[in-house]
């Protein structure tokens, strides 16, 4: 009887742990479909890091972009929750951009509240 309650335990655990993995991928994807014309404008404007031709060609067609929760480059631990970032370094959803050129090392983070992005070295 022991055997029987622990499987069943245990196909309870699989089974929202599936039930939250498709939930995330899902969401990751709307996000993206919805946002991905948005954020390669706005790291075709950011001029920061980047020439205006280089910024036409390699953001164009983008090789990769992925759903990111927070940014950790912000500088907020998680225990100050009074600070005035908090939620964009651990609540927000952010799309992070890898560009065409394999080569090049610099990532573009699109934030979808405020329509604003960054253009940044990955080592960086």
């Amino acid at each position: 009887m022991k055997y029987i309650i622990a499987a069943l335990a245990l196909l309870a655990v699989l089974k929202v742990y599936a039930q939250d993995q498709i939930y995330r991928s899902a969401t990751a994807d709307a996000l993206i479909a919805a946002y991905r014309n948005n954020a390669i404008a706005a790291c075709q404007r950011d001029r920061l890091n980047q020439s205006a031709e280089f910024a036409g060609l390699a953001w164009s067609k983008p090789s990769s972009i992925a759903l990111q929760i927070g940014r950790g480059d912000l500088g907020v631990n998680l225990w100050e929750i009074s600070d005035t970032r908090w939620d964009a370094a651990y609540k927000q959803p952010y799309l992070v951009l890898a560009p065409a050129d394999p080569q090049t090392n610099l990532r573009c983070t699109y934030d979808i509240n405020i329509n604003v992005a960054s253009v940044r070295r990955s080592g960086a």
